[in-house]
């Protein structure tokens, strides 16, 4: 019974979770070190010129959408 509730919970983390979570980071980078996520957009950028197919999710906020890349690519037979 335990075991069923927490691969429930470990799934719900998904999506809107990953997202919630990294448009946080986001907000707290801009405030107290947008040096750090001016970096971290510039990395971004090399992945969606590089592989435009695996990036098409992540639309005008890459640092944002980029969080959940490895929710979307697993399907598609890469692992990490």
């Amino acid at each position: 019974m335990a075991a069923a509730a927490m691969a429930g919970s470990a799934n719900a983390f998904w999506g809107t979770g990953h997202l919630l979570v990294s448009r946080s980071a986001q907000s707290i980078l801009e405030a107290n070190k947008s040096d750090a996520l001016t970096q971290a957009l510039e990395v971004l950028s090399y992945l969606k010129a590089s592989e435009a197919d695996l990036t098409k999710d992540e639309g005008d906020h890459a640092f944002t959408e980029c969080a959940t890349f490895a929710d979307n690519i697993k399907g598609q037979g890469y692992k990490f």
